[in-house]
């Protein structure tokens, strides 16, 4: 009895392996082109969530790239100050990064894509959540990731 029911559980708990294997961002498609036919967002225009909030930015991001918030989410997340500016709306936004002490974000737009990218210094590896939060003039299609290091 024991082992059919250490079975169980194993069959179904793989569901939930799958699920947690599945990228926290997608990377960036050839279908959106290369870095010099996107538009760069300006760096004022988003911020990274603070580490201690990061738990809560990815409950919130579990099932979405993307979510749209109000300005009192934006204090929140550790910066009272920032503001958008009509029309431009506050989106919380799936981040990744490899090196992050060595690095930096920048946002682009390809189309209606946006295209979160991320650039540091030191060896490849495996990509860490993070989470931004942006002022856009239109909620994108579909976010993706473009990441990159060097040595």
């Amino acid at each position: 009895m024991k082992d059919l029911a250490k079975l169980l559980l194993a069959l179904l708990s793989f569901p939930a392996l799958a699920a947690s294997s599945a990228p926290w961002l997608k990377p960036a498609p050839a279908s959106v082109g290369t870095w010099a036919n996107w538009t760069e967002l300006p760096a004022s225009s988003f911020f990274e969530v603070p580490a201690s909030k990061l738990s809560t930015a990815e409950h919130w991001l579990a099932k979405a790239p993307f979510l749209p918030q109000e300005q009192n989410d934006i204090a929140y997340f550790g910066r009272p100050d920032f503001k958008c500016s009509p029309p431009a709306k506050p989106y919380l936004l799936r981040a990744a990064y490899i090196n992050g002490g060595t690095g930096s974000f920048a946002l682009y737009w390809s189309g209606s894509a946006l295209i979160v990218s991320h650039g540091s210094l030191g060896p490849g590896g495996a990509p860490s959540k993070s989470a931004l939060v942006v002022c856009l003039s239109k909620a994108p299609t579909a976010v993706y990731s473009s990441l990159s290091s060097a040595l």
